[in-house]
């Protein structure tokens, strides 16, 4: 009883006062204290300027106390001491109650199989169901899997360390996309003053949209963290069950191999939740592209316009760039040029040369000379060889002008601007020079879209 009460203060002396295990690097503080490294720190993680001993709260100066190597040796030797007094006990008792034993032969369990991971005796050894297995003596296999699962506690430590540092990388992430969604939510305001009266509910819906997409992401944040938590409780309650095994006797840890082989294999790989990622939100502002001012349109949706020569009237001629078309000069003699399949016959016009399906696009065009021009886009089934009208009524949207007028009385050129919005259908005119809007021509786009260009002889170069 002497001996016992002695190894339990033995026992008391050598654990730490914080988690209760026996000390692990252990360090000793100013006031004579001691406590594990790591849990020390773990204590002191967010304190700065005073830390204070756990137990008695003297102040410490210093961040770092020395490690005492002495009593961290004294502790483990502690620990062997009683580990081999367990040992000892558990040996008496189970050859006291027969636990060595086989129980289907009542035989001592002498060797283990490595395919099945169990105890067997000599009679189970030489049955069937085991002759093409791997056997080995107890304490080699005993020795082998107290080997295996030291490396598994490591990479299990590891793995561990990368579930913490991606539950804290969550978090910071989490925060950046809330501030970012906060930054945008000022932006639109400041940018909806501009819009007044129109903006007023449209700013709302937006708010909304914004209210949800950020429930969204604190949803998939608080996701990731559980999922991350249950992750890291698994592999503690693992590391629990490993240190556990290691401390039992041959016996008793190949006994318990067969669940904590089975446990790791469940465990597996941690999968770390995916980075969070945030997709700008400029397909929900659907106003209509003449409140969202002109510098923006060009900004964000000017596309260089390329014509297409085959589809040019006879009377017109398209540069090698295909960026400018002139009307032919008939001084100099008439066209013999064949008109391609494609080109209009009746109207002198021209089409773009890129169709147009869906999306927000923008062009500039300038007019020289007294003409009558017109532009603006048409379906690609337009008829090119009939006297159709150009009209929204027969796939054509466009804006004319007449001649003698100009839209800048200061410049006989005329720069106007055409923007297409294909899922709003609608297509706008622009005055360039005097940066306002004309007109604007609804529709509902189905098919390819292409970019009309409809001029008058007596016109100089149209860039």
């Amino acid at each position: 009883m002497a001996l016992a009460a002695f190894l339990a203060e033995l026992r008391t002396e050598a654990r730490c006062p914080l988690c209760q295990a026996f000390l692990q690097e252990p360090v000793t503080l100013e006031c004579g204290h001691n406590y594990c490294g790591s849990c020390l720190q773990q204590r002191w993680e967010h304190l700065q300027d005073i830390l204070p001993c756990p137990m008695c709260l003297h102040p410490c100066t210093d961040g770092h106390p020395q490690k005492n190597r002495q009593l961290g040796h004294m502790a483990d030797l502690v620990q062997e001491i009683l580990c081999m007094r367990v040992k000892n006990s558990e040996e008496e008792q189970e050859e006291e109650e027969g636990r060595g034993h086989c129980e289907r032969h009542q035989q001592v369990l002498k060797l283990f199989c490595e395919d099945d991971l169990e105890l067997l005796c000599g009679q189970c050894a030489a049955s069937p169901n085991h002759q093409a297995h791997v056997l080995t003596p107890i304490e080699e296999a005993a020795a082998h899997h107290r080997q295996r699962l030291k490396s598994c506690l490591e990479h299990l430590r590891k793995q561990l360390q990368e579930a913490e540092r991606a539950l804290e990388r969550q978090v910071s992430e989490s925060e950046e996309l809330r501030e970012m969604l906060a930054e945008e939510m000022n932006d639109f305001a400041l940018e909806s003053k501009e819009f007044k009266c129109f903006l007023e509910d449209e700013q709302k819906i937006i708010e909304n949209k914004v209210l949800r997409e950020l429930e969204e992401v604190s949803r998939n944040v608080l996701k990731g963290q559980r999922k991350l938590s249950e992750q890291a409780s698994t592999l503690k309650t693992l590391l629990i069950d490993i240190r556990w095994l290691q401390l039992q006797t041959d016996l008793g840890l190949l006994q318990g191999i067969r669940f904590v082989h089975w446990q790791w294999k469940k465990c597996g790989r941690v999968e770390l939740p995916e980075s969070l990622t945030h997709e700008p939100m400029e397909q929900i502002r659907t106003f209509p592209p003449h409140y969202a001012g002109l510098h923006n349109l060009k900004s964000k949706f000017q596309r260089d316009l390329i014509l297409d020569p085959e589809t040019t009237h006879p009377n017109l001629i398209v540069s090698e760039d295909q960026s400018k078309v002139y009307v032919f000069d008939k001084s100099v003699g008439e066209s013999t040029a064949a008109p391609h399949p494609k080109a209009f016959t009746f109207h002198q016009a021209v089409l773009g040369a890129e169709p147009i399906e869906r999306g927000r696009h923008f062009w500039e065009i300038a007019f020289q000379g007294s003409v009558i021009w017109s532009i603006g886009v048409c379906k690609e089934s337009f008829p090119r060889n009939s006297q159709v009208p150009p009209s929204p009524a027969n796939g054509c949207w466009q804006f004319k002008l007449l001649p003698g007028i100009h839209l800048d009385e200061r410049s006989e050129q005329n720069h106007v601007g055409l923007f297409l919005d294909y899922e709003l259908g609608e297509v706008s005119f622009y005055n360039m020079d005097y940066q306002c809007h004309l007109c604007t021509l609804y529709g509902s786009f189905t098919g390819k879209l292409l970019f009309y260009l409809c001029i008058e002889p007596s016109s100089l170069p149209l860039p």
